[in-house]
Order: C-alpha cells, then structure tokens, then sequence
C-alpha cells in the first residue's frame, strides 16, 4: 500500500513540474514576443511628388552625410525603400509610394494605403472636411506658383492678364494639375474676386474662364503646345521649365497676383499625417519634422548643390531650378497661418467644404486639421 501512494505521490509531483516548466516557458515565449513587438521597427507609407515644392524630400536621400552630422537621417535601402534613423537609432522603414497630386494622396490617405504625405494644404482640409482624419504637422514651402500662357504672349502682370481675359470672344482654358491643389484653388478665387466668371462646363461659352483639369503635373508643359488650353496655373519647376524649354511663359507669378501683397509668401505645401499612425509612433514624426526642418534649412543654405540634385531627378535643367522664387521654412508663423487662413474661406465661399470643415472658423478649423507640436520643438518655439 505504501508503494502504491509513493508511486502516486511520484507520478503527481511529476505532472506538476512539468505543468508548471510548461507554463514557464510560455510565460517565456510571450515575454519574448512582447519584447520582440516593442522592439519592432514599424513600416509606414510615404508620398511626395516630382516637383520642387514637395520633391525636395529627394535631398536627404542624396546627401546622407551631410544629414547624418546633425543626427537625424535618411538611410536610402532602394529607390522605394529608405530608413530613418536618429542618434543610430533605426525608428522607421519607409516605403516610398509617387503620387500625381493632391486629390490622389487624399484619397489614398482616406482609404488607408498612404501614412504620410508631402502635398497641398487644400488637398489635406478638403480630405479632413470630408471625414479623413489626418493632421497638417508643418508647413514645407511658400510661393513657387506661377500662371503660364504660350511663348507668344508678351505681357506681364495681373491687369494685363485680366485684358487679355476679357477681350477674348470664347472662354480662356486654363489648366491645373489636381482639383483640390493650391494653386488652383488660388487661381479660382482671384478669378471670381476680380469679378471674371469662371465655370468646368466646357458648353457654357457665357463665361469668361473655362478651368481645366489636366489630371497631373506632368500634362502641364504639354498642354500648351497641344492647345488643350490657353494657359495653366502650377507649381515649380512647371514654370520655370517651359521658360526655358520655350514651351511657355511666365506671366504672373504668385506675389504678384492680387489684391497686391496679399501672396506674399504664400503658403502651399504641407507634411501630413494620418491620425492613427501619429498616435501609433510618436517618435517617428517627432524625428521625421527634425529632418524636415533640417533640410529646409540646407535647401535654402545650398541652393547650388540643390539645383543640382533637383535638376537631375526632375529631368530639367539647373537653370529652371534656380530660377525659382520657392522658399523653404517648416515654421508656421502667424502670416503664414494668415495665408492658410485664405484657403480656408476661399474654400469654403466655393462651396467646395460641405462635411466636417462647413461653417467652422478658423480656430476650430486649426483644432480639427493642426498639430504643430512637433514643428514648434524642431523649430525651438
């Protein structure tokens, strides 16, 4: 009998060691994952375009050391592939997605295929007024938006451009590169503040101004040339390469659109981000707003070297790239907000905010699309 409950005594310490051994080691395993997820370098999606006023996001892919000295960087894996890295600290694995403006980076960001995005701030207030919820971060550039006609015309200036308007017997086609880019929102409102008609329907020959959607920037130099429009409005280096290339001519610039000094460094560009992903990681676009702000600097710093990277990328030459009056700051002063404040009652006197932005003002308007926490730190403020 004593054999018997010994064997049993046996048999059960048994069982409970190695119950407990099993469940040690799974209490191990999850430890392990845990640690293993907290360590994990998180892939996000990014966009910018090949121009100059988000394109310039190239400049850091191409001077890495220079970069790396200031302690936040780019570690380029492939033309679709490049890390981020801060203090040798590896934050993030971005995928590099091309986009051909803002209406598409909108929609991607809406259906969740894109994390991030340099492109219009209009593009990003009408995704947020139509529910999206993404925040504006910072601001890349101002000014660089022209209006360009054929080679042939010889005037300059809004009042001659305003003639040339109303002495035409058919509406004047002006083209644009997306429907919610900034430039054609800035066109569209100095258009119908200036007292021009304008309309999209191609049979309503009573107006004075027929806007175009040539779907993407790379149809505006063609354009022209084509005669699928008399002009169009776009951002650099549009303009200053269909000067150079004769395939066009520069005859307003943004500053001098009116009322006179109104677009003055004028904002255009932003970096955004969607909501979840911000939450998400932190860290990653406090870093990625340190680079951003680093780069403004170098580009305006070197803009001989910039001219050169950018000319190469885009495919134009160095000459249309200095030829821009492009500036780079990633600071969300007070004018600048004054000229974010513009698109947002342009937008909203066209009727083009019908969701979540309709009726707000300003400040609400800053609530819901605005977090400049990061930039006001990179930027010391």
């Amino acid at each position: 009998m004593k054999k018997v409950l010994l064997s049993i005594f046996l048999i059960f310490t048994m069982v409970f060691f190695s119950a407990c051994g099993q469940k040690d080691q799974q209490t191990d395993k999850e430890n392990d994952i845990q640690a293993s997820k907290e360590n994990e370098v998180p892939t996000i999606s990014v966009s910018w375009g090949n121009e100059l006023h988000t394109g310039i996001m190239h400049v850091p892919l191409k001077r890495v050391d220079d970069f790396k000295k200031k302690g936040t960087y780019f570690n380029p894996i492939s033309n679709e592939q490049f890390e981020l890295i801060k203090d040798d600290k590896k934050l993030a694995l971005f995928n590099f997605i091309p986009t051909k403006g803002g209406s598409e980076v909108a929609s991607l960001m809406s259906q969740k295929h894109l994390d991030a995005a340099f492109t219009s701030n209009t593009a990003i207030l009408s995704a947020v007024d139509q529910g999206t919820p993404i925040k504006i971060l910072s601001p890349i550039q101002t000014d660089g938006v022209a209006l360009v006609f054929s080679p042939d015309k010889n005037f300059y200036g809004w009042e001659e451009v305003k003639k040339h308007i109303q002495g035409s017997n058919v509406p004047v086609k002006i083209g644009y590169h997306s429907p919610v880019s900034g430039p054609r929102i800035v066109l569209e409102s100095v258009l119908k503040n200036e007292g021009l008609k304008v309309t999209e329907d191609p049979n309503n020959s009573k107006a004075d101004v027929l806007l175009v959607d040539l779907k993407g920037s790379k149809n505006l130099l063609p354009s022209l040339s084509s005669k699928q429009v008399d002009a169009w409005v776009g951002p650099s280096h549009y303009p200053e390469a269909a000067e150079v290339e004769k395939l066009g001519k520069i005859v307003l610039n943004l500053k001098d659109f009116p009322p006179a000094g109104k677009w003055e460094n004028f904002p255009c560009c932003v970096f955004a981000a969607r909501e979840d992903i911000l939450e998400k990681y932190p860290e990653v676009f406090e870093a990625m707003t340190e680079l951003i702000t680093e780069n403004a600097k170098y580009t305006m710093e070197h803009k001989d070297d910039v001219s050169k990277i950018m000319a190469e990328i885009i495919g134009v030459p160095e000459e249309a790239i200095k030829a821009s009056q492009i500036k780079y700051t990633t600071d969300p002063s007070e004018q600048w907000l004054s000229g974010i404040k513009v698109y947002v009652d342009a937008l909203s006197n066209m009727g083009k905010l019908t969701g979540e932005l309709k009726g707000k003002n300003f400040d609400e308007v800053k609530d819901k699309a605005f977090d400049f926490t990061y930039t006001n730190k990179a930027n010391n403020k």
